[in-house]
Formats: structure tokens, sequence, C-alpha cells
């Protein structure tokens, strides 16, 4: 059906700092207009831990988007969202999810834009906020780089709030991409992993590299 769609990446990820090989895996299934479900899963082969988390949220689009256009409409989301944790074992607590996420063309057509988002999650017992997140970032294709790979630099800024922090630690990053593989490098005082989601390794600059199973320069 057209109001279905269903999109699965695998990769393999190595961090310089760690040196550790990591296999992701993440899935994304719209069962009708304005129903997500988002699960990713990251397994670390040399410790041989699994951290997963899951979101099933409804979406409300501001306006019809428009191929080939780079614009798009804002996508505001809301439901429930669970992650595992290292510090609770067990199946992990269901918590609230709201979210909303903007793409602007900065030329013609949709090979620069500028994309910014940001979501928060909020433990409905507790009554309390645990995670506060945002990113922004500039993103250029050139299409048909090559004869058979396109290519993507991105570079901008992650924002995280952590509940217990006073104020928001910024995180910048710089990625640059093909159709498989991939050059990461963050910098902030407390580092980052692949995960998407800050951990302090200690160092002030993470470089790592990913190779995608996939072949689309997303």
């Amino acid at each position: 059906s057209s109001d279905q769609s269903f999109r699965m990446d695998t990769s393999f990820h190595y961090d310089l700092a760690e040196k550790n090989l990591n296999f992701k895996l993440r899935e994304r299934l719209v069962a009708r207009p304005g129903i997500e479900l988002k699960g990713k899963g990251l397994f670390n082969t040399v410790t041989g831990n699994l951290s997963y988390a899951g979101t099933l949220r409804g979406v409300l689009k501001t306006r019809p988007e428009v191929k080939d256009e780079g614009s798009l409409p804002w996508k505001l989301g809301g439901g429930v969202h669970v992650a595992s944790s290292a510090d609770q074992p067990g199946l992990p607590v269901p918590q609230l999810h709201a979210s909303v996420k903007k793409v602007v063309s900065l030329l013609d057509g949709p090979r620069t834009v500028l994309s910014s988002k940001a979501w928060v999650n909020v433990d409905p017992k507790a009554q309390k906020f645990t995670a506060r997140k945002g990113s922004i970032k500039i993103s250029h294709k050139w299409m048909g780089f090559t004869q058979r790979q396109d290519l993507k630099l991105s570079a901008g800024l992650d924002v995280s709030w952590p509940t217990k922090a006073n104020e928001p630690t910024s995180t910048p990053f710089l990625q640059l991409r093909e159709n498989n593989w991939a050059l990461n490098y963050r910098n902030n005082t407390g580092s980052a992993r692949m995960t998407c989601e800050p951990s302090v390794l200690g160092g002030a600059h993470t470089w790592s590299c990913a190779y995608d199973l996939g072949a689309q320069c997303a």
C-alpha cells in the first residue's frame, strides 16, 4: 500500500577511541499516514553489550510534502518511548515522547538544506524529563559524484540537556559519507559514541568510521 513503508539499515561502526567494533540495526515502519514506529539497536562485538531504543508515535505535518522540494513541512510527533539502560536492568519503563523537526532548503532544490529537530522524553511516574535533546545541521549532496557514488557532507551541532545539569551541553560534529562508507568527527569536552546519544569516553576529540551494508547516501 502507498500508505505503508518499511526501511531497515544495517551497518558496522568502529570507534577509534574505544577500539570496539559495533553492529548497528535501525528500522522505521510507517503503518499508515501519521503513525510511525522507529527502533534501533547496537551490539558491541567485544563486550557483548546490547543497547536498544524504540519509539511509537503519531506524526502531524503542517502541509503535504512536495517531491524534489528541499524544504519540508513542520513535523510534530508525540507517543511512547522505551530504551535499555545499563543502570536499570530488566524491562525498560515506557516514557512519554514529543518531537519537532523542520527542514529548509538553502538553495534551489533539495541538495543544500538546513535541518533542525528537538525531542524530549518524560517519565510519567516520576514526572521528570529523562531526555532533552536537539540537533541542527547543514548538509550538501553531490549526486553522481562518480559513476556509482553519491557524496554528502554534513556539519552541525548536537545539544543535550541532562536532567541533573544546570545548562545544556553542545557537541559539534562533521560527517562525510558516500553510499556505504561514512567518516564521523565529534568534538566536545565529554566526547560521544556512535549511537547518537552522548556518553563520556574521556577525550575531547572522537574519530569514528562506519560501513553501511545498504547502498544509499541518505
